[in-house]
């Protein structure tokens, strides 16, 4: 197949849409289009299939397989043409099929929503989100997004979806997060909060990618870290769990959940003077953690210093395993009191 760049119908459609004959770059682009044009429903079946292969399949059931993007840049041309030539219609059948062709090619998504976004401002929002994940950070692409406060369309969804994740309706809440991102491709807290839906399903591989995806968009995503951090807890991965939380309180150091996590996981890595110290930030920001005064008490028992106080208030504050601890130190005030 001769590439769209050698073909001298789609030169000629190029010279003529320079010149602003749009009539002319249509009839040229279209005998270019003609060459594959009966192609094109087998391919994109082929395609689908493809796409939805494993990377094993893909190398052995579809060895040397391509896509087409040559045809997607003429059926694009087109219609650019066709907006040019106002027929409006024949353009989003063009945008449509440039799709089709190439799913990962941004200006077709862009050119469809600027088509359709008056008549229907959620389809064009759709479409222009769409081609700004896709890759077409263009100032034209986002100002449109800006300008019709096409976030505002995805708001709605986040909300009901954050309402189900806390009525442990994770499946819905799925399904309303991937519309919220459908208006709203780089919020890192919709792709966080899908991660923990995926979470709270049994599906690890998943969350871990959303929580990763979240922190690629937003690098200061203290909510994908820390859930990431959890995710990384429940399979033993201690230290990829550590470095997560070691950033996240940083961006928030007065989450005393985190310092939880962190000092549980600086003691599975022995490292038992950070865990110290984290719970020493607990007690300071929730001095209610029986855990914390607990494991202070346990670390200043090994290093010879009194601990007694503290396995007190771990008592006090409902950490049963402090009672062994607070009876032996009753033993031992008894004794002295003998002498």
């Amino acid at each position: 197949m001769i590439s769209a760049q050698s073909n001298g119908s789609f030169i000629a459609g190029e010279q003529a849409f320079s010149a602003g004959n749009y009539i002319g770059a249509v009839d040229n682009y279209s005998k270019y289009i003609g060459t594959f044009q009966n192609d094109i429903p087998a391919y994109v079946t082929k395609l689908h299939s493809y796409d939805t292969a494993t990377a094993y399949e893909k190398s052995t059931l579809f060895p040397g397989f391509v896509v087409h993007h040559d045809w997607a840049i003429a059926c694009y041309k087109r219609g650019l043409a066709n907006v040019k030539n106002r027929k409006p219609a024949d353009a989003e059948r063009d945008f449509d099929m440039a799709i089709q062709i190439d799913s990962k090619f941004p200006e077709p998504y862009y050119e469809k929503g600027l088509l359709v976004k008056d008549e229907n401002k959620d389809a064009g929002c759709k479409f222009i989100n769409k081609a700004l994940m896709m890759g077409d950070t263009s100032k034209a692409a986002r100002q449109i997004y800006i300008n019709n406060f096409c976030w505002m369309s995805g708001v709605s969804y986040a909300v009901k979806g954050k309402a189900e994740i806390a009525a442990k309706q994770f499946a819905e809440a799925l399904k309303n997060f991937d519309i919220a991102l459908s208006y709203c491709y780089d919020s890192a807290s919709y792709y966080a909060c899908k991660g923990i839906a995926f979470d709270e399903l049994g599906n690890s591989d998943s969350a871990l990618s959303e929580y990763t995806f979240a922190i690629h968009i937003d690098s200061n995503s203290y909510l994908g870290y820390y859930r990431r951090a959890l995710t990384y807890e429940k399979v033993q991965k201690y230290d990829s769990a550590f470095k997560d939380l070691t950033r996240v309180l940083v961006l928030n150091p007065k989450f005393a959940e985190a310092y939880i996590h962190h000092a549980s996981d600086c003691e599975n890595l022995n490292m038992p003077d950070a865990a110290l110290y984290d719970y020493q930030q607990i007690i300071r920001l929730k001095p209610n953690e029986g855990v914390a005064w607990y494991k202070i008490g346990v670390n200043r028992k090994g290093n010879g210093l009194e601990a007694c106080s503290y396995f007190e208030k771990a008592l006090e504050l409902g950490y049963d395993d402090a009672q062994g601890y607070v009876d032996d130190c009753k033993k031992e005030e008894a004794r002295k009191n003998l002498k």
